[in-house]
């Protein structure tokens, strides 16, 4: 129960990360007085009946109807589950807390909350930005796509809206300082919606096969720092066994791990490396490219491409996602790099006990867990130029926001992921090393050059060779930089 409660009362405070993620350079300052910092930060948007709350002058607005375009079911492999109180995934205490948050804003602003579901959101908002009806105050499609909006010049920046305060714990501050170009920040992610949680990685475990082979536990390792990228391949080279001559895949085989082609770029991530990083003018560049970055790469792509080790979810049939899942939730593969939305499926179909890890360490001289945090699934959310009256819109983005972190987030966190994903204390510990150090790339979001694709090609190709891969995608990748800091330049 300690630890439980420990878990619940830094909950409160995840968001506000301790860490910058513009360079990819741990911040010196001692964990102690960050946390401080922190804390008395979180403690100004927090009222006396202990109520996250922003630090706006009320405003009744009359029952004026706020738009906000969000992702229908057909829209991506996940639609939005932040406005819309139809969530089958995680349930009714998530659909609860959604409405939970729309009905006190509602009531509390006088407004009436509109959320307008597309199955097509990024065309319809193309074609908004080029119309300028009016139609959106809000979108929130993914982070990706709002990269791309923010290149053709389709938002606001956030640091120009009056009632948004960036600073404020249910922005991430770790999203914060990733995406913007040149102090300009024209999307962000945080409370607003749950996918930035869902899709941060972690590693399952099955914890009988750790016990059967009598292997490290891997919940001492993650406490004793010793929880790397060489232990984890060590482990699970222990665990495979191969039954089949032909390197066909087959229940008679035992598996290290289950793994993706994407699997490369979260290691490597996690490692502490950054794809592109930002100088003292918050200007990016290319950063993957330093000897310590190719021979992190090098050695991942190496190791990766190893067979007696992994299998690869995309060598299965389709749907690969679930027949490949399939291996892990009956009990045939050790490990499972996942975002947590496969940690709640895991929880409703597995036959098996698992727990959660975060993400490896490169070597025990690295001195924190990072979880990579990838853009193609998760939610942003923006302001467009066409919106018919900026104010409202930040006013809404704000208020919808904070309520959130006192609802939504709070469901998803101590609902679904504690009393159902997570199946033992060790796992509540985890949770909080891995929702402690989420991090973000530049270069990842805005994959200049198609940057974001090297691991994932190299990996599908079985080849180490990222300097030639580099060198390949090197002009581009400064030539898309150069234009985007000029767009934002103007």
């Amino acid at each position: 129960m300690k630890k439980l409660f420990c878990f619940l009362l830094l909950i409160a405070i995840f968001s506000t990360m301790l860490f910058s993620c513009d360079t990819g350079v741990v911040d010196n300052k001692s964990t102690d007085t960050v946390s401080k910092e922190e804390s008395k930060k979180v403690d100004e948007f927090i009222n006396e009946q202990g109520r996250y709350t922003p630090r706006i002058e009320y405003k009744d607005w009359e029952e004026r109807t706020f738009n906000i375009l969000v992702r229908g079911e057909a829209a991506a492999t996940y639609q939005s589950e932040d406005f819309t109180t139809n969530s089958v995934l995680y349930g009714d205490n998530l659909n609860k807390a959604v409405l939970d948050r729309n009905n006190y804003v509602q009531e509390t602003y006088n407004v009436v909350i509109n959320p307008i579901k597309s199955d097509t959101i990024n065309q319809d908002f193309a074609n908004e930005a080029l119309a300028m009806t009016g139609a959106y105050d809000a979108i929130m499609p993914t982070l990706a796509s709002l990269a791309r909006f923010a290149q053709d010049g389709y938002l606001y920046d956030l640091n120009d809206l009056e009632y948004i305060t960036l600073e404020a714990p249910w922005y991430d501050k770790n999203a914060n300082d990733a995406f913007s170009i040149q102090n300009k920040l024209f999307f962000t992610t945080g409370d607003i919606t749950i996918l930035n949680k869902v899709c941060t990685p972690s590693v399952l475990f099955n914890k009988q096969m750790i016990t059967d082979l009598n292997l490290d536990n891997p919940y001492e390792l993650v406490n004793n720092h010793e929880w790397t990228f060489d232990k984890m391949v060590q482990m699970a080279k222990q665990a495979t066994m191969i039954n089949t001559t032909d390197g066909s895949i087959s229940k008679e085989n035992r598996y290290g791990m289950l793994s993706s082609y994407a699997d490369g770029l979260n290691f490597f991530g996690s490692a502490g490396q950054k794809l592109c990083s930002k100088d003292a003018d918050d200007l990016p560049y290319l950063s993957i490219g330093t000897e310590e970055s190719i021979n992190i790469a090098q050695k991942i792509l190496e190791t990766m491409r190893d067979a007696d080790w992994l299998v690869y979810a995309q060598k299965f049939e389709d749907p690969i996602w679930v027949t490949s899942f399939a291996t892990f939730l009956e009990g045939r593969a050790l490990f499972r790099p996942s975002g947590f939305s496969a940690t709640t499926k895991a929880r409703q179909q597995s036959l098996i006990e698992f727990g959660i890890l975060p993400t490896p360490l490169w070597n025990e001289d690295q001195e924190d867990y990072y979880s990579y945090c990838g853009s193609g699934e998760v939610a942003g959310i923006a302001v467009p130029l066409s919106a018919p009256d900026p104010d409202f819109s930040a006013y809404m983005v704000e208020v919808c926001s904070a309520e959130a972190k006192n609802t939504i987030t709070k469901a998803y966190m101590e609902v679904n992921l504690q009393a159902k994903d997570v199946r033992d204390d060790e796992s509540l510990e985890m949770l909080e090393i891995i929702f402690d150090n989420i991090v973000y790339d530049v270069g990842e979001v805005y994959n200049f050059g198609g940057v974001k694709s090297i691991f994932y090609n190299l990996t599908s190709a079985g080849s180490a060779d990222i300097v030639s891969e580099l060198e390949s995608i090197r002009p581009t990748n400064e030539s898309e930089i150069t234009t985007t800091i000029e767009n934002y330049s103007d």
